[in-house]
């Protein structure tokens, strides 16, 4: 029994000596590796730090060069909008007076425009009145009253 004992008792020490010698040497990797990547990190801190002047004045300039694009585009916007508004001044100026053709009633109920082309308002408004005159005397021409309501839809149904 002195020998299980004694067998028993050297196996569990070698087992221990082992993970006593694995724990070691895990204990030293691990510390090697943190102290590498504490290495590490400081070496990007101080990186970092070096360059935060830089680091500023590179976003102080990209926003600078972002207010001068917004200024531009900007500008450019508004002098598109004013040309536009230019044209659109400029086409109302120009536009001609409206031209009056006269149609006058022939026999056979249809009408013949006048060879002459009427641009005057004034003539426009005499022409408009003889018009109305000539429907009345050639074609008994009659004024509908005019109506303040709508007409109902059974109106319209029967109309047609």
């Amino acid at each position: 029994m002195s020998m299980i004992n004694n067998l028993g008792t050297r196996l569990f020490k070698s087992v221990t000596d082992k993970a006593g010698d694995l724990g070691d040497k895990f204990e030293e990797e691990f510390a090697r590796l943190s102290q590498n990547i504490t290495a590490e990190v400081d070496a990007i801190v101080t990186e970092a730090i070096s360059l935060s002047g830089y680091i500023k004045v590179a976003l102080v300039i990209l926003c600078i060069l972002l207010i001068l694009a917004i200024i531009r585009f900007s500008a450019f916007g508004f002098r598109c909008m004013f040309f536009k508004a230019w044209d659109w001044i400029r086409a109302n100026e120009s536009k001609p007076p409206p031209q009056v053709i006269l149609l006058m009633p022939t026999g056979d109920g249809k009408y013949r425009p006048t060879t002459t082309v009427y641009a005057d308002p004034q003539t426009k408004s005499v022409i408009d009145r003889i018009q109305r005159e000539s429907f009345e005397l050639f074609n008994e021409y009659e004024h509908e009253p005019i109506r303040m309501k709508p007409p109902k839809l059974g109106a319209i149904k029967n109309s047609r």
